[in-house]
């Protein structure tokens, strides 16, 4: 029999409408008269049948009848309003889970569209929609007369496509990680970091290039010190720094990312000129919907609109699944543009494995 260490056997809870807000145990397994009779309060083979209802609800509560937070009629009562009042509660938390998980919809939608378009600008100059509908013979041949035409341009849209294809495995994988899929079993490998970020952080060149933003790595010792990750994991947080860089960095600036790999504590520093993280926000920023009050206050723009709250999030979750940690120093107030306050921040991302 399901019973937890207070004697609670069985509980359903229900709305105003009918609808099961909450339920613990299995009713099938016990005797027939407690789910026929389930609106009635009795006692029958050692258990007692509780039912209560207001205009939240109803609670059918079955406890076991030696329990002692559930002898006499007070403490039943007690403990079916607790749970009736608890019905409101319960609404204000799936209402914010709908509006986060309709939040977090929304950004991946807006990223799969925009990562689709750029890669059908791509895609259509090496393949053209008329090639696609001939013989496969004839096919490869217009594709391979287009590349010989201009191997430029096509060397750039194949690069450009394998940026996309980086997009969509770190969308993949943040998927995996909101949902709970990702966990701490992923396989450590030994890489060469250097050669991991300049592949991870290709792919936002372009759109950086856009706020005249260049991107610097320097890591010293690399090539003969190399660090234990899980790409999957590895690629997702460093995939949401730059998104969130993206958005916040300030114009005419220079995000570097450095870190001297000999030394026993491997760290990789990413510093940047972004929309100011404020001293109390270092800790509660990387939380779940922790969006940094400077963006939430600040005017209504592109960049207000485009966050979410869960980039850092889940770029903490990942690392400390493959025995990371990450953490954000604000190292001063650098000036005010265009509505928001912008500081300089070092993000130092430390490898425990």
């Amino acid at each position: 029999m399901n019973q937890n260490s207070e004697g609670i056997i069985f509980y359903e809870l229900r709305n105003f409408k009918g609808n099961i807000v909450a339920r613990h145990g299995q009713l099938d397994l016990l005797p027939d008269i407690f789910s026929k009779n389930n609106r009635e309060n009795f006692s029958q083979k050692g258990l007692k049948n509780a039912f209560r209802e207001n205009a939240n609800g109803s609670i059918q509560l079955i406890v076991d009848e030696n329990a002692d937070l559930f002898q006499g009629s007070k403490a039943i009562q007690r403990a079916c309003s607790i749970y009736l009042s608890l019905i409101p509660k319960f609404k204000e938390i799936e209402v914010g889970q709908r509006q986060s998980f309709d939040a977090i919809i929304r950004r991946f939608s807006h990223n799969l569209i925009k990562f689709q378009n750029r890669f059908k600008n791509n895609f259509v100059r090496l393949i053209s929609d008329k090639a696609r509908a001939r013989p496969y013979a004839e096919f490869t041949r217009e594709v391979k007369r287009r590349i010989e035409e201009n191997t430029s341009a096509a060397a750039d849209d194949v690069c450009q496509m394998s940026h996309r294809a980086i997009d969509l495995d770190a969308q993949i994988e943040t998927l995996r990680i909101i949902g709970g899929y990702a966990d701490n079993t992923g396989t450590l490998l030994p890489t060469n970091i250097e050669r991991a970020l300049y592949r991870l952080t290709n792919p936002f060149i372009d759109e950086l290039k856009k706020k005249n933003v260049d991107i610097r790595i320097n890591l010293q010792n690399s090539d003969r010190n190399k660090i234990n990750i899980v790409h999957s994991l590895f690629n997702a947080a460093i995939w949401q720094i730059l998104d969130n860089a993206c958005k916040y960095v300030l114009n005419d600036t220079t995000i570097d990312i450095s870190g001297d790999l000999a030394l026993k504590q491997k760290k990789i520093s990413i510093s940047m000129d972004s929309v100011s993280i404020e001293k109390d926000e270092e800790e509660i920023i990387f939380l779940e919907n922790r969006q940094g009050r400077n963006i939430k206050n600040g005017i209504k723009s592109e960049i207000s609109k485009n966050g979410s709250g869960i980039g850092l999030y889940i770029v903490r979750k990942a690392l400390s699944y493959m025995k990371a940690k990450i953490s954000v120093v604000n190292t001063g107030f650098i000036k005010n543009d265009s509505g928001y306050p912008y500081s300089h921040h070092v993000f130092e991302v430390e490898f425990l494995g």
